[in-house]
Parts: structure tokens; C-alpha cells; sequence
């Protein structure tokens, strides 16, 4: 059955057209959060205490990893979803959201269970809790174990709104579900609620999230009805490509997160706080990769289905010069006044902890921004199976090398190990991304590539030029903005191309006539 298309969130095609203004709602949509987080995080140490903030911290890293673990079922929903919109086949459409949903949610009700029945191995032994905290801790996985379904039914939802391009729709729903991430903490602990008490109504929270995240499905596919009918046969092309992005959605979290739960079991909770701070504050700002990334998979799977090779090597590669620009900027004022932000925002004793840690984060931060495009782009021509085996052999290989860097350095050493595991995955990345798609790395230097990255290399020589030779840090704060604004001036006229500035232009309501 066929019938209009379904309009994108700019109200044009699902093409490549859409990509920037979708990365600026993805962006938009998780930078308020982090703005909030930024706000909220110092009220809720100061009144939950090290350990305790350690402990919703690992809370944080649990929903997180779940949220990847849905077997490859949700990349496998957009790619699916986003052919048969092209192809304008409602039928095939319902039936696959409506697998889609179901599975979600069976998966959901099974990852609850198997929390539910780690979490006395989990607390009493795994993750190092102390005794006193150990009835406080049950109960906050518990009720983490509750909030899985719920979870997995929004993945399910969101993924079918991105294939829609709505991303609109995704991110006017982001906003507050994540932002209450952290204002339920900083306005309930200061109230006396305890750690139970904030996980629970985060629940409720992920409750309401997926019954906005829905009715949005229902608005972006008019033609869309639930129903008991429920023709399995879709979920075989679900599973097909959805195998291996399994694997890398089980191993990615465990590759993310493996250094926190490793500090709890070697340095306790304390340093696990130490350690969630800046690496909360650093992978903030993947938001602009991760924005584009999400935008960008729909455009270059539509690309690659109409066999539109030339265009779809031109997107990625001018994908990864925006964000040598867009990560590198904010990694590099990141790594120059880490110590200054973290002391004004945590106090002296982060200071002293964190500000190597957020330093080296920030290295990891910006290789592991570049490695967002191949990543996608190799989902998208079809080959999630390159990106699985990667991941299978990084992980032995993480493994050990924080084992050792985080009973020897600490913190430090968290830090260090997470982000040699990026720069070895990203440079597998690209390397598959020359044999598999054919970009080869001097494709990466053309189109003004090559002028973003020595740009790029003269602004971080200038800034590292200015923390040595100048302490104070408000001398340092204006001679960066400086050197910052000087860079961003060449780029926009050097390293941009016109139609470039003309797009940028239109995404903030002005005119060609500006560049």
C-alpha cells in the first residue's frame, strides 16, 4: 500500500539537504541538558556526599549502557524504516514498528529481570559498596531494574522518528527528559529525599517519556495504527542487520563505562566521583558529533540505497572537516582551562583530582568526535559487522590496559585507558572506511580539508603558547577568546564554502546575501 510521502521535520525529502538543520536540533536538544547538568551536578554532591553522588553515578552509567544495548534492534528499526518511507510503503512500515515495539519491550522486561537478580552480587561484592550503603544501594538498582521496559519502549519509538527525520519531534522530547536527569537530583536531595527516592521519580520521568515519545510516532506516521496483527516476518530483516550491531551495542557501553565500575572495585566510590565529574563534563561534548551522526545515518543510507557513491563519499567527507573544526575548538579550550573549570565548579579537591583526568578526556573526546562519521557511514553501506569485530577486538585489549592504568595512576588512569581505546577504534575506523567505502585518506585532505586541519594545528600551537607563557587565568581567557575568534574567522571564510556559509545562514533565518 503507498500513499503521500511522509514529510521530513524541514518539510523536504529525506535527503542530504536535511542533515544540517537536523544536527542543529540534535545539538540544541542535548546541549540544554548539559547546560543544566553543568548547574545542577555541584548541588547534588554537596548534598548526597562523594559516595553517594559515586553510587548515582554508576546509576547513570547503567541506564546509559542500556540504552545502547537494544541489539542492534533500534539502527536496524531507522535504516529499515527509513528505506520503506523512500519507498513509500506503509504496510511495511506498520508492520515493522509494530515488531519493532514488541521485541523493545520484551527485551526491556528481560534486561529488568537479570538487573533485578545481579543487583545483590552487584552491591554486596562487585562494585565495592560500603555496608551502610548496601540496603540504599539494592533498592536504587532495584528500581533502575524498573525503569528498563520504559527505556527500551522509547528507543524503539525514537528510532522510527529519526528514520521519519523528525528530529524535531525527538528533541522537543529530549529536552526536559534529559535536563531531568539532573534537576530531580538538585532540587530533591537539598529537600532530604534520598537515593531510592530520586531514582524513583526518575522512573516516573521515563514513564512520561515514553508515552510523549509515541504519541509522536503517531503524529509523524499519520497512516500508522497499532494493532494485535503482528506479522513477525519483519523482525527477520531486523535481526539480519541487527546481529552484528548487537555485538557493538553490548561491547560499546562495556568499552565506555568499563573504567568507572573498575575505579569502584580498585579505588572505591570516592574515586569514582572524582571520575565521573570531568568525564561527565567531557563526553558532553560528543553532542555535536552525536547530532550529526544521528542526522547523517538516514541521509547516507538513503545515499547507498540509490547507489549514490560520489555523493555519499562527499557527505562523509565533509562531515569529518566540520567536526575537525566543531570537536577540535571546545577540546582544545577544554584541555587549556580544565584546572580553572573544574575548581569553579567542583572546588579545590576536584581540582586537585580531576584536572588531569578532564585533560586527557579531552584528547580521547575529540579523536573519538571524528570516529562518529565512519562509524555511522559503515551502518549505513550496509557492513555493521566491520564495527562489531572491531569492538571484539578492542575489548580484551581495554580490558587489561585499564586494569593496569587504574590500579597504577587512579583517576589519571581511567582516563588514559578510555582514550587510547577511542584513538585505536578511530583509526580502525577510518581504515575500513578506505577498504570498504573506498575513502581514501587523502580524499580526507581535499575541499579545504586540508586547511581545516592546519588551522586547526596553528590555533592549538597558540593556545598551548599562551598556557605556558602566561598563569593568569584572566589574561589566558582573553588572549584564547582572541586567538579563538581568529580561527573562527579564517574558517568561515577560508575553510567553508560558500554554499556552506549560505546553509549555515539559512539555519538562523538568514539569507544567501550574508556570505
Amino acid at each position: 500500500m503507498s500513499g503521500p510521502r511522509i514529510p521530513s521535520a524541514t518539510g523536504a525529502n529525506s535527503g542530504a539537504e536535511a542533515v544540517p538543520r537536523n544536527t542543529l536540533f540534535n545539538v540544541l536538544g542535548q546541549g540544554f541538558p548539559l547546560a543544566v547538568g553543568l548547574v545542577a551536578i555541584p548541588i547534588v554532591i554537596r548534598s548526597l556526599g562523594e559516595s553517594r553522588f559515586g553510587l548515582l553515578g554508576l546509576a547513570w552509567a547503567i541506564l546509559g549502557y542500556f540504552s545502547f544495548v537494544d541489539f542492534g534492534l533500534g539502527i536496524a528499526t531507522t535504516k529499515l524504516a527509513a528505506e520503506y518511507l523512500e519507498n513509500d510503503d506503509e504496510t511495511a512500515v506498520t508492520q515493522l514498528v509494530r515488531v519493532s515495539t514488541v521485541t523493545h519491550l520484551i527485551l526491556g522486561i528481560s534486561a529488568g529481570v537479570v538487573l533485578a537478580l545481579l543487583t545483590p552480587l552487584l552491591t554486596s561484592t562487585v562494585l565495592g559498596v560500603p555496608t551502610p550503603l548496601q540496603p540504599e544501594a539494592r533498592t536504587t538498582f532495584y528500581l533502575i531494574a524498573g525503569t528498563l521496559p520504559f527505556l527500551f519502549l522509547a528507543l524503539s519509538f525514537r528510532a522510527v522518528l529519526e528514520a521519519a527525520q523528525r528530529f524535531d519531534l525527538v528533541n522537543l522530547i529530549r529536552v526536559p527528559s534529559n535536563s531531568a536527569v539532573f534537576l530531580i537530583p538538585a532540587i530533591a536531595a537539598p529537600l532530604g529525599v534520598g537515593l531510592p527516592g530520586i531514582v524513583f521519580l526518575l522512573l516516573i520521568v521515563r514513564v512520561i517519556t515514553c508515552w510523549m515519545t509515541e504519541r509522536a510516532v503517531r503524529k509523524a506516521l499519520p497512516f500508522f495504527t497499532w494493532g494485535f496483527a503482528v506479522d513477525w516476518r519483519s523482525l527477520r530483516p531486523l535481526i539480519s542487520f541487527g546481529k552484528w550491531v548487537a555485538v557493538s551495542n553490548v561491547l560499546n557501553p562495556l568499552l565506555i563505562y568499563l573504567d568507572r565500575f573498575l575505579l569502584g572495585s580498585l579505588a572505591g566510590l570516592a574515586a569514582v566521583a572524582y571520575y565521573t565529574a570531568p568525564f561527565e563534563v567531557a563526553i558532553r561534548l560528543l553532542i555535536v558529533p552525536a547530532g550529526l551522526a544521528s542526522a547523517l545515518f538516514p541521509a547516507l543510507t538513503l545515499l547507498a540505497t540509490r547507489d549514490e557513491r560520489s555523493s555519499l563519499h562527499g557527505q562523509v567527507t565533509q562531515s569529518v572537516r566540520h567536526l575537525l573544526v566543531l570537536a577540535g575548538v571546545p577540546a582544545l579550550l577544554l584541555m587549556m582551562f580544565s584546572g580553572d573549570l573544574i575548581f569553579a565548579w567542583l572546588g579545590s579537591a576536584y581540582a586537585e583530582q580531576s584536572t588531569v583526568a578532564l585533560q586527557i578526556l579531552a584528547v580521547g573526546i575529540f579523536v573519538n568526535s571524528l570516529a562518529f562519521v565512519p562509524y555511522r557511514c559503515l551502518h549505513a553501506v550496509g557492513r555493521p559487522d566491520v564495527t562489531a569485530k572491531f569492538h571484539l577486538l578492542e575489548l580484551p585489549i581495554h580490558v587489561l590496559t585499564a586494569w593496569v592504568l587504574v590500579g597504577r595512576y587512579g583517576v589519571s588512569g581511567a582516563a588514559m585507558a578510555w582514550t587510547l581505546r577511542v584513538t585505536l577504534d578511530a583509526g580502525l575506523l577510518f581504515l575500513a572506511l578506505w577498504i570498504v567505502v573506498g575513502i581514501t585518506p587523502t580524499r580526507f585532505l581535499a575541499d579545504n580539508g586540508a586547511r581545516a586541519a592546519v588551522s586547526l594545528a596553528a590555533l592549538a600551537a597558540a593556545l598551548v603558547a599562551i598556557t605556558v607563557g602566561i598563569p593568569a587565568v584572566l589574561p589566558r581567557l582573553i588572549l584564547a577568546g582572541i586567538a579563538t575568534l581568529t580561527f573562527a574567522a579564517f574558517t568561515w571564510h577560508k575553510v567553508l564554502t560558500a554554499d556552506e556559509r549560505a546553509v549555515v545562514w539559512s539555519l538562523f533565518g538568514g539569507t544567501a546575501n550574508h556570505v
